[in-house]
């Protein structure tokens, strides 16, 4: 048996909490501001363009435009909202109000219409006023045939147009209007906006689901007041964040930073086993992704504004690329958790993946002594050094790659000191080999064994340690080594490289000692970025 309620019937928060009032529009302050001074001034334009994303309030400033307009009072731009035109307008049944679907409207013959009806003088108030929503599916015929009537209406016609997408609007008709983009409205402001709708229907809404509704709404105030109505259908009158969760998928935002934490702490395991959980529990894997992508958009953002306070900046752009490429991707996918899951893992790899700009800017630093630049500093386990520590691991740890890197730079700082001296001079063909903690490994070519093994070796031995010692910031020990691949200083006086045999100029000779690609190879610095940076040389096949 069905019960019918004789009162009135149920009004949604979307309509019955419509703005009446240039003030009650939430976040177009730039707008209703403008309008209001326009119509104080006298100088209202024949036709309007509202262009802005769904829920945002173009219809309703429409509306509230035209009750400005047609207000027994007006025009003004405080209409009083209770005359019969103001009433009229707000219901949606003024007959000099006209709003028009452009999308079922949208034929030659509809706009032919339009321009026959706008020459008969209004039922009521001083205006006829024409209002076509998502003017942009008119058809090229419909708005050739509008653009006249556009420029030059009869004195009592007004046009408000409202689209979503403004670029799909010729620019002929755009010309003819005045264009008014409508922002996005603030999550903070919604959330305020959902409390007080709350208040007075005395519903107990928890301040954090308000939040998350507002988040969730992505700045459309009439999504956020429709998942409010949701909310109240499901819970009652009582409305927590975990109540809003479950409804609309939405995950917490500590489970959105562990996330992120696995991610760029290269825990792929981790990570995934978060996915899977929020999954198994229901959520919305898309919204997940989205407040991923905001997330590590707000590290670079506190990146940008201050530098030790997030991980390092190209490789945060590197993730928001990746999960944005993900993100569209899982709009046309039924599989959504196979898409996330890939690029998690995906994100984890390409934070071990060192660009050719750090490659190179790292060997720059590494020849030339000098200290390396920011971005340098951040390559291979430079960066490593600047990632947040996991909860346990020690604040002050630094890699063995960046420990390595350090002590590399901070030996050619000393052997360059070198350069002016006559009893250590030969120092500065010592060339770094390996680090850790407690001791730095620099090498020499086979030719300087005679300075190692004298009491000179030893003596330029100690105080290169106490340079290095200086220089790093912490006590180590030097060891110098004969390293018996380095190659051999070239002797340009030597004879027996200005003289040479017919016999030894003309044989063959299997090795090729001057090839260039074998040169780079060998040489020392070459060695040790692919030591730092795990690679290998490849050569390229034609």
């Amino acid at each position: 048996m069905w019960v019918y309620s004789s009162g009135v019937s149920y009004r949604v928060f979307a309509r019955k909490y419509r703005p009446q009032t240039f003030e009650e529009v939430l976040g177009q302050d730039h707008i209703t501001r403008t309008l209001q001074n326009a119509i104080s001034s006298g100088r209202v334009a024949q036709a309007y363009l509202f262009v802005g994303p769904r829920g945002i309030g173009k219809t309703s400033t429409a509306r509230l435009l035209a009750k400005a307009l047609n207000c027994v009072q007006g025009p003004t731009a405080t209409p009083c909202g209770q005359c019969d035109a103001c009433k009229e307008i707000a219901e949606g049944r003024s007959l000099d109000v006209l709003e028009i679907d452009g999308a079922s409207n949208n034929g030659v013959d509809n706009i032919r219409e339009l321009r026959e009806n706008a020459a008969y003088a209004p039922a009521r108030g001083p205006f006829k006023i024409y209002l076509i929503d998502e003017v942009h599916m008119l058809s090229p015929g419909a708005f050739n045939a509008l653009l006249k009537t556009l420029e030059e209406p009869p004195e009592h016609v007004k046009f408000i147009l409202a689209t979503t997408e403004a670029q799909k609007v010729p620019a002929t008709i755009t010309s003819r209007c005045q264009r008014f983009d409508l922002r996005r409205i603030p999550a903070k402001a919604i959330a305020e906006h959902l409390l007080a709708i709350a208040g007075k229907e005395h519903i107990q809404l928890e301040t954090e689901a308000a939040e998350d509704i507002a988040r969730g709404s992505e700045g459309s105030l009439r999504d956020a007041e429709s998942m409010l109505d949701q909310a109240v259908a499901f819970c009652g009158e009582t409305i927590g964040a975990n109540d809003v969760r479950a409804v609309f998928g939405f995950a917490s935002r500590a489970a959105v930073a562990e996330l992120a934490g696995c991610v760029l702490h290269r825990d792929a395991t981790g990570g995934l086993k978060v996915i899977a959980d929020l999954a198994e529990a229901g959520k919305d894997l898309s919204r997940l992704l989205t407040d991923l992508i905001g997330h590590l958009r707000d590290l670079l953002i506190a990146g940008v504004a201050d530098e030790a306070s997030a991980p390092p900046r190209n490789k945060l752009l590197l993730l928001l690329d990746n999960f944005a490429e993900a993100e569209s991707r899982m709009r046309w996918t039924s599989d959504k958790k196979l898409q996330l899951d890939v690029a998690v893992i995906k994100a984890t790899h390409m934070l071990d993946q060192a660009s050719l700009d750090e490659v190179i800017e790292t060997l720059a630093s590494l020849q030339s002594g000098a200290p390396p630049s920011p971005k340098a500093a951040q390559s291979a386990g430079g960066e490593l050094a600047r990632m947040p520590a996991k909860p346990g691991a020690p604040a002050d740890s630094k890699s063995p790659e960046a420990a390595s890197i350090d002590a590399a730079v901070a030996w050619n700082r000393v052997a360059s000191s070198y350069e002016s001296s006559i009893k250590y001079r030969w120092l500065t063909k010592a060339v770094f080999a390996e680090a850790s903690q407690e001791s730095v490994l620099v090498q020499l070519a086979p030719s300087f064994a005679g300075e190692l093994r004298s009491v000179v070796g030893e003596a330029g031995r100690k105080d290169a340690e106490d340079k290095l010692r200086e220089t790093l910031g912490r006590k180590v020990s030097l060891r110098l080594e004969i390293g018996e691949q380095l190659v051999e200083p070239p002797q340009a006086d030597s004879d027996a490289q200005s003289v040479a045999s017919p016999d030894q100029t003309d044989a063959p000779s299997e090795e090729k000692p001057n090839d260039p690609v074998e040169s780079f190879k060998n040489d020392p610095l070459i060695k040790k970025a692919l030591e730092i940076f795990a690679g290998e040389i490849q050569t390229a096949t034609k």
